[in-house]
Formats: structure tokens, sequence, C-alpha cells
């Protein structure tokens, strides 16, 4: 019987544990919620921010999952130290819990050196369910919010902050929006729909320092330019690996919410202020085709991307009756070779 030590407030922790559960009954699993809450949805935050959800919605399980499953959960501990070694970690109360095996989702702390004046007052992440509950308290007090804008995460989290502040103002490092996940001319018509909604967006820049005594005041970019600010919120900070002593004895389990790169799992964005779908390859592929439909005074956009004979992905703007039948024909690698504009038609 080996005793199994799951870290992690991902829902990525659920497949794991039922993953185990199917072949194995005897072994003991322990699993350390890191912050102090059970696992919850990441994906849904925005629409907590939003209103739109309470924060029980953002845990879909009840407790008794881990009880059905025989899991020890452990909520009311953070953790210290992580010793691959000895196999064991260590709470900040210097509780040392054992382990056979262990599997790591997430640490519970992003990495924030990147951010110059991160330990001002006002500054949070969109990743971590204690971060943003505590954001949403300060909101009250909060003119401008900043976001530096790198994912669809954080599209979403500025979508939902609108009308919740007056001012929202996301910047962002490419010469188009989102030029990391959308072409060109994808990352241009989003940057217009969202400037016609009210949110400010600044491209190829980046928040150089957070300014301000103990409350964030403005944010100083790297051109120079300062825009005050009383919130900044980060879309994307790397999960800290420093409680690790190495780089091996564990098995790491992905979390959806950081996967950003390309082909993209079947993702919703924008919220009120677009109705936006895209999944799989989202620029066009060396040797592959792309089609387009777009009806300017609706804003409804319809992009698919092929290569060979199947559809390798797809953006939508306000289109969703178009959505399940894209998926399924991405997804079953569905030929569609000559039926491309019939695809993406009214």
């Amino acid at each position: 019987m080996s005793r199994i030590l799951i870290i992690g407030n991902s829902m990525a922790v659920v497949g794991a544990i039922e993953k185990i559960r199917h072949s194995d009954q005897e072994s003991t699993i322990t699993l350390f919620c890191t912050e102090s809450l059970l696992p919850y949805d990441r994906r849904l935050l925005p629409a907590l921010v939003a209103g739109e959800i309470k924060e029980a919605q953002t845990h879909p399980l009840a407790e008794d999952f881990f009880h059905q499953h025989h899991v020890e959960v452990i909520a009311n501990e953070r953790l210290a130290r992580v010793s691959l070694k000895r196999k064991y970690i260590t709470t900040e109360s210097k509780r040392q819990i054992e382990y056979d095996q262990l599997l790591i989702a997430d640490l519970g702390c992003l990495t924030l050196s990147l951010v110059k004046g991160h330990q001002k007052k006002g500054f949070f992440d969109c990743a971590l369910l204690s971060s943003v509950k505590e954001a949403i308290k300060y909101l009250p007090f909060v003119d401008t919010v900043f976001i530096s804008l790198t994912n669809l995460h954080g599209l979403n989290m500025a979508c939902a902050l609108h009308g919740k502040v007056k001012e929202v103002v996301v910047v962002c490092l490419g010469q188009t929006l989102l030029h990391e996940v959308f072409d060109e001319e994808t990352g241009t018509l989003l940057k217009q729909i969202m400037e016609g909604k009210g949110i400010r967006v600044i491209l190829e820049n980046s928040i150089e320092e957070i300014l301000g005594d103990s409350d964030i005041k403005a944010v100083r970019l790297q051109s120079g330019k300062v825009i005050g600010a009383q919130m900044v919120i980060a879309d994307f900070l790397p999960l800290d690996w420093r409680l690790v002593e190495q780089d091996s004895g564990y098995e790491k389990i992905e979390d959806d919410y950081f996967h950003n790169g390309l082909p993209l799992k079947p993702s919703h964005f924008g919220f009120k202020i677009i109705e936006g779908f895209c999944m799989g390859s989202t620029k066009l592929l060396e040797d592959g085709r792309e089609f387009l439909k777009f009806d300017g005074p609706q804003n409804i956009f319809k992009k698919i991307f092929a290569k060979g004979e199947v559809l390798v992905g797809t953006v939508l703007f306000n289109s969703p009756s178009h959505e399940e039948k894209l998926l399924k024909i991405i997804a079953e690698h569905i030929p569609v070779v000559g039926q491309e504009e019939t695809l993406i038609g009214d």
C-alpha cells in the first residue's frame, strides 16, 4: 500500500484522484490544498468578479466526492517546503507530511519578481481564487484597473471588470491584441470591439513599475508613460517552483488554465463585451488555408483555418450558432475540402 500525496487547488487534481481510484482502492491519498480552499475551477474566476456567480459555484464538487474516494483533505495549512529527497512536505506550522508518491498541480504561489512594485496594496492576479476574493473587496475603492494582458483568461477578467469600475486599461506587448493567440486580423478587430465598449487598449508596451507608497497610485510603462490606477491585475505569472528542491521526483499534473500555447482547447471569451469562441490553431499554418466572413455592423466575425482535408481551428465573434458544428468537425477530423465557405455561411 502506497502513500500518495497530491498538492494543488485546481480541478486537475480531481482527474488525478479518479484515475488513481479506478485501479487502486488500497493506497492512501492525501490532498494538500495550497490556498486553504477546496479545489476550484479557475476559468470561472472572471464570472465571480462580474457578479454572475457566487463563490460556491467555482467549487463544482461537494466535499462528499473526497469522502467517497477516501481522500484525506488538508485545507487549513500553508505549504512551506517540498523535500523530494526525503519524501515529505513541511507546512508553515512545521508539520511534516510524508509520502511515497507525489503529484503536483500547483503550489499556490506565483513568481512575482518580474513586476517591480508588486508588493503594493492593490496588486492582484487572476489565477488564484484567494487573490481574486481580495480584489473583489478592493473594487469599491478603485476608479481605474490596469491589466497586463497575455492570454484569454486575462481578456475575460478585463471584460468582467468592465462596468465594475470607471475605467479598465489593458496593455499588451504585441503590435496587435493577444498576438501570441490570434493573427493580426483577428487581434485588430478584437481591439476595435473592446475600445468601442469603453476598454482602453495599449499595444507594444508593458508595465515597467507599479508606483505609489503603500497603495498603488499609478503604473509606469516601458515607454515611460505614467497612467493613474489604483489596482493592477496580472493575468499570468509563472508558477513559483522554488519550494521544490529539484526538478525531478514528482509527477506534474497539467492544469488547463496555465496552458496558453496553440492549439487551444475549446474556449469561450469576452463575456458581454464580445461573445467569443476559439479552438485549435487560431493562426494560419504553413501550407494551410483560411476562410473569413465578417458582418461589420453586427461585429459578427467567423474565421476557420484548414490544412489538408480538415479544419484545424476556428475563431468566432458573436456567432454562437456555429460553435457546436465547427467543434465537432475539428475534433473528429472530418474532411471538408470544398465546403469551407458553406461552413461559415449564414
